[in-house]
């Protein structure tokens, strides 16, 4: 019988398995083809364990090691062939994520694999349609206006995740000619909106840390400057649903962002209020903080390193009518914080001292 499969990268990491757990119980049709590495292909086969025990013996999903830094992705002839012979769509979520991951190892996950990634599925012959995972901190320091549309607009970068992750999204538009690809440009990724669940320390959670270290008293005036975060159901669903049921995706880019996000001073003052602890007393400009934020001792007290401290004085506005549009087109709509924001604090505070949550280096985010 002939099966129509669907290749994923990075279905082990965060949304990746809330990617998974969509196609899993609403697009059984597919035969789900997992290309993982490293330590995430352990947490991926935990996570389908759980999930969906006995997932693999049904011949629906398919496990495997690949590195999508090798050229063919590391892959034996056999899975090639396989992969050849069935799959007609694939989407690439695997990446470092690390704001303090050097340049090289950045460059070879990101940019390198991205290329191999697509070298790999231009030679599938069934292959309709191709998801890029890109990112917002494609607009890397640019500041004012910036529209789904845009791409280089002359902008640098504050570190080199933003660089590879332009770099990765730009081998994708050159290629889209030729190529059924669309790129999907998430938000910060959050917790769940109807749960909080939330595995990783990152973005707005360091504000979190500081308020259970009561050191919200005192606080940077980041003033109009967005918080663009958005909840991880969201995201999977605005990607999912696009990819599978949007019209005229080839070449499309879509960015899965609240249309309307909050301050950061609006979010720490809320964030509070759910807490609840007292809100800061006093704000002071933005630039007073620079130079403190940058040493060591001050990530050591606040929680809040410097590679995440500087987005607070970041003056930039996404501007999505057109994504917003096609999600609406197939009912999803990202829902206003102050709906959510509760949520997300307590499972923080649930979770305090679960070690499964923190952040580790960037080293261990690659090896066992």
């Amino acid at each position: 019988m002939d099966t129509r499969g669907l290749l994923i990268t990075g279905a082990g990491g965060f949304l990746g398995r809330f990617i998974l757990d969509r196609y899993l119980r609403d697009y059984p049709d597919y035969t789900l083809y997992l290309l993982e590495h490293g330590r995430f292909l352990q947490k991926l086969k935990d996570h389908l364990a759980e999930a969906c025990p006995g997932a693999e013996d049904t011949g629906r999903i398919r496990v495997f090691e690949g590195d999508i830094t090798r050229p063919g992705l590391g892959l034996d002839a056999g899975m090639r062939d396989t992969l050849r012979e069935h799959a007609v769509a694939a989407i690439h979520l695997a990446a470092l994520y690390h704001l303090a991951a050097p340049r090289d190892v950045l460059m070879r996950i990101n940019v390198e694999g991205t290329r191999h990634m697509l070298d790999f599925c231009q030679e599938l012959p069934r292959l309709d349609r191709f998801a890029h995972i890109s990112t917002l901190a494609v607009a890397g320091t640019h500041t004012g206006v910036f529209d789904e549309t845009d791409f280089d607009v002359g902008q640098s970068f504050k570190n080199y995740y933003e660089e590879t992750k332009f770099l990765s999204e730009k081998l994708v538009r050159e290629r889209m000619p030729d190529f059924p690809a669309s790129i999907f440009r998430p938000a910060v990724v959050v917790g769940h909106s109807k749960t909080g669940y939330i595995d990783k320390v990152d973005g707005p959670y360091y504000l979190l840390v500081a308020i259970s270290r009561h050191l919200q008293f005192i606080m940077p005036d980041c003033g109009l400057v967005k918080n663009n975060i958005a909840p991880v159901d969201f995201v999977t669903d605005g990607l999912v649903d696009l990819f599978e049921k949007g019209e005229n995706m080839r070449g499309a880019t879509i960015a899965l962002l609240d249309p309307n996000p909050m301050t950061y001073n609006d979010f720490l003052d809320l964030a509070c209020q759910c807490w609840p602890r007292s809100k800061p007393l006093v704000r002071v400009p933005f630039t007073w903080f620079r130079a403190v934020a940058q040493w060591s001792l001050f990530e050591t007290v606040t929680g809040i390193p410097w590679r995440a401290f500087q987005y607070g004085n970041q003056e930039i506005a996404y501007t999505l009518p057109e994504s917003t549009r096609r999600l609406a087109s197939v009912g999803i709509q990202c829902p206003a914080l102050p709906d959510y924001l509760h949520t997300l604090v307590q499972f923080f505070k649930d979770h305090l001292q679960d070690k499964t949550i923190r952040r580790g280096s960037w080293q261990a985010m690659l090896h066992q």
